[in-house]
């Protein structure tokens, strides 16, 4: 569980390592509870794949955590000197897109808003992480201003899944859900070429063994994760694959 909450948590950095997406999302990514997010977020924090980094902007209401890809590099100030001149531009214009929209944010906060969950960790809250954020700051999508092409994204992806169906005489309906799920995929790292092995091979078992393709996008929950799991970010790969062996040790 762990594995798959730090694996979450890295598609949601920014080239620091940095992420205050919020415990909600992170659940909602992996189809957990909240709670259960919370206690492997804080597990990754007493192993030192996490730490605590200064808030990114006045009134953010959830933690900001640095994913530690190199022990030697824990220090917010030093990663962003090592990153080149024009990454670092780049951020720092992100980062001032940022403040500038939290602040048009702050008034739609919703107390309400099921997405209002901060990264509160158990055994190390503080108060200052209390309140609420709007569905947007939790998802951390004005740090990544990417927003509008993961969504584009997720809707060409399910579109291929659409006229696969239908080219196999098994015609499916799009919907609203399937597109969530495939954006969180997305965010987590699955391309159109990997979703298109992992749609061909099940197509081949359908043939195969006589059923009718699946109805929703959720079926593929296990091929998505394993295709995932191979994912092309050596740093990641090898942070998660040292601390898997901790775990079995």
């Amino acid at each position: 569980a762990a594995l798959a909450v730090l694996a979450v948590i890295c598609s949601y950095t920014d080239e620091l390592g940095r992420t205050f997406v919020s415990q909600a999302r992170i659940a909602r990514d992996l189809g957990i509870s909240r709670q259960a997010a919370n206690r492997q977020v804080k597990r990754l924090l007493d192993l030192g794949y996490l730490v605590y980094a200064k808030k990114q902007y006045k009134g953010q209401t959830t933690n900001t955590v640095k994913v530690i890809y190199d022990e030697d590099i824990k220090d917010v100030d030093e990663a962003r000197s090592n990153l080149t001149a024009k990454e670092q531009m780049e951020l720092s214009e992100r980062e001032r897109e940022l403040v500038r929209k939290s602040v048009i944010n702050s008034v739609d906060i919703q107390p309400d808003d099921e997405e209002v969950q901060p990264l509160v960790l158990q055994g190390g809250a503080t108060s200052e992480v209390a309140g609420g954020a709007t569905s947007r700051v939790a998802q951390n999508e004005t740090l990544t201003s990417n927003n509008n092409g993961y969504k584009d994204k997720a809707r060409m992806m399910c579109v291929m899944f659409l006229r696969v169906a239908d080219a196999n005489f098994t015609p499916r309906q799009f919907q609203e859900r399937d597109q969530q799920v495939m954006e969180s995929w997305i965010r987590q790292g699955l391309e159109p070429e990997a979703w298109g092995r992992i749609l061909e091979n099940h197509v081949k078992w359908c043939r195969e063994n006589a059923r009718d393709m699946a109805r929703g996008i959720g079926y593929f929950t296990e091929p998505v994760k394993r295709e995932l799991a191979r994912s092309s970010n050596p740093a990641v790969n090898q942070m998660i694959g040292k601390l898997a062996r901790k775990l079995k040790a």
